[in-house]
């Protein structure tokens, strides 16, 4: 009976690790990576986590922001009835960082569990190769490499959808500052890229 009883307790105990690393893998700032890169190679990470003010910030900004003929797509942000005041007021007040107002959080940082299937080296935003510096990959002898940066996941209007602040850039640009959000959707229980809306600032 004590044999039986171990062995349903190693059960459940597995059972649960299995549905927590499924859910680990099912990160929707993982996806999103996964989805960028289609072939195998390294990329860069910014250690420090964008803070999550930025995108919380920009959706607003963008979502109510004037539409013209001029208007880039891909600088409008969500329209009603995805985006009310309701849920953005929701989102705001459980999510909004209120001791700091700093791009990059000084410690927070991503590391290698928060991501599966890709090759990452990771790098700490203060020393991260700044374009008015030469440096290294400025170069020939090093080839270009893709470096991102991320806000922690921030879920909004009952968790069916996801945002997060991403910037995007490379070894030899190396302007890391964030230039958008990514809106992520849950569809039969994965998550999708939705969209992609941008500050309007182009480095």
């Amino acid at each position: 009976m004590k044999r039986l009883f171990f062995y349903l307790i190693t059960i459940i105990t597995l059972s649960i690790y299995s549905c927590s690393s499924v859910k680990e893998g099912l990160s929707p700032v993982n996806v999103y990576l996964n989805f960028k890169l289609k072939n195998n190679d390294t990329v860069f990470v910014i250690e420090n986590k964008l803070n999550n003010n930025y995108a919380i910030d920009l959706l607003k900004e963008r979502s109510i922001a004037v539409v013209t003929n001029n208007t880039n797509e891909n600088s409008v942000g969500l329209k009603p009835p995805l985006y009310t005041e309701e849920n953005w007021n929701a989102m705001n007040q459980k999510y909004r960082l209120k001791n700091t107002d700093e791009i990059w959080l000084k410690n927070t940082f991503w590391n290698q569990n928060d991501f599966k299937n890709v090759k990452i080296k990771f790098i700490k935003e203060d020393v991260f190769p700044k374009p008015f510096l030469f440096n290294e990959y400025m170069t020939e002898k090093k080839n270009e490499v893709i470096v991102f940066s991320f806000s922690e996941p921030i879920f909004y209007k009952n968790s069916e959808y996801v945002i997060f602040a991403k910037s995007e850039t490379t070894t030899k640009k190396q302007f890391i500052q964030p230039n958008s959000i990514v809106v992520m959707k849950k569809e039969n229980g994965k998550w999708i890229l939705f969209q992609e809306i941008y500050d309007g600032n182009y480095y």
